[in-house]
C-alpha cells in the first residue's frame, strides 16, 4: 500500500506530540530546518501572499529579537527566510525593542544561567506583546524529560535536533509548538512544491525513524547509559595517563545532561607518537 507524504507527515506529527505532551508537532530537516522554517512561519503567520516572497520580506514583519550573548553560528538559520536579528544585551531593553515590525523572539536553551537571563520572565513580555518565542533546545537532551518540561515553560516553538541525545536520524529534527504555527511552518516545508524550504526534504524513514527514536527514549535507561559512560571515560583516562607527560581528568560539564568526557594535556616537550599513543 502507498501513503501520501503529507499523510505521513500529519500522523509522525501527531503520534509524537501526544507522546511529548506538545500541541502539535513536525519532523524537520535537523534542529537548523526546524529553526528556518519555524521563523518563516512566525513572519508570515499563514498569509500565502507573504510567504511566496520569501526570502524577501521587505513588506512584512521581520524582525527577531535575540540577546546579544546567544548570537552563536546557528542563527544565520534565523537569517536564512529573510529575517533581521535585532540585539538586546538586557531582558529590560526587550520591551521597547519590540515594534510593529517585530514578528518573533528567540532564545537559546542550553545556557540561560551562564547569559543570566530570566527565561520566564522573556516568555511573558513575549505573551503579554502576543508575539511567538522560539526555543533552540538542540543541545539540551539527554534526559528525554527535558523536552516536556521545555514544553511547559511557555514558549511557542521549540527546535530540537533529532540526533545527539534522541538517536534518531542524523539528517533529522524536530519542531514543536503552538498548532496554528506548526501548521504554518508545514506550509513553507516540502512536500509541499512551492515551499520556501522545499529543498529540506525529509524522506519517509526519517519520519519513521523520529517517532520510533521518541518512542525508544522514553522508555530509555538513562541512568545505565550515563555508569556506561563513565566506565567508558574511567578506562580511556587510565590508559590515557600512563603516558608520559600526559594529564587527563574526567570532566562532566552538565551534571543533569550527564555527558561525561575526558580532558587531556599534556607536555609539549616530551615526543608522543601516535604508534605510543595506540
Amino acid at each position: 500500500n502507498k501513503a501520501r507524504m503529507s499523510d505521513i507527515h500529519d500522523a509522525v506529527g501527531k503520534r509524537i506530540a501526544e507522546l511529548l505532551g506538545a500541541e502539535s508537532a513536525m519532523v524537520t530537516s535537523g534542529a537548523t530546518g526546524a529553526i528556518i522554517v519555524g521563523t518563516a512561519a512566525c513572519m508570515t503567520m499563514g498569509e500565502h501572499n507573504k510567504s511566496e516572497r520569501l526570502p524577501d520580506t521587505s513588506h512584512m514583519a521581520n524582525e527577531v529579537i535575540i540577546f546579544k550573548s546567544q548570537r552563536y553560528i546557528y542563527d544565520r538559520s534565523i537569517r536564512a527566510p529573510g529575517a533581521k536579528l535585532v540585539e538586546v544585551e538586557h531582558i529590560s531593553e526587550v520591551v521597547n525593542t519590540i515594534n510593529d515590525k517585530t514578528a518573533m523572539l528567540f532564545f537559546l536553551l542550553n545556557r540561560p544561567d551562564e547569559d543570566n537571563i530570566d527565561v520566564n520572565a522573556y516568555i511573558k513580555i513575549a505573551k503579554e506583546n502576543n508575539i511567538p518565542i522560539m526555543c533552540d533546545a538542540a543541545t539540551t537532551v539527554p534526559p528525554i524529560r527535558k523536552i516536556s518540561d521545555t514544553v511547559n515553560m511557555g514558549f511557542d516553538l521549540i527546535c530540537y535536533s533529532g540526533g545527539k541525545g534522541l538517536r534518531g536520524p542524523y539528517s533529522a529534527g524536530l519542531l514543536l509548538g503552538r498548532k496554528d504555527l506548526l501548521k504554518y511552518a508545514k506550509q513553507h516545508s516540502s512536500p509541499n512544491h512551492r515551499a520556501y524550504g522545499r529543498s529540506m526534504k525529509v524522506a519517509p524513514e526519517e519520519y519513521l525513524g523520529m517517532m520510533v527514536a521518541v518512542e525508544k527514549s522514553l522508555q530509555f535507561n538513562e541512568e545505565e547509559e550515563y555508569q556506561r559512560q563513565l566506565k567508558i571515560v574511567d578506562s580511556m583516562g587510565k590508559n590515557l595517563s600512563k603516558l608520559d607527560g600526559v594529564v587527563v581528568s574526567a570532566k562532566i560539564p552538565n551534571a543533569e545532561a550527564r555527558e561525561p568526557y575526558i580532558e587531556v594535556d599534556w607536555d609539549e616537550q616530551y615526543e608522543i607518537s601516535p604508534t605510543k599513543v595506540k
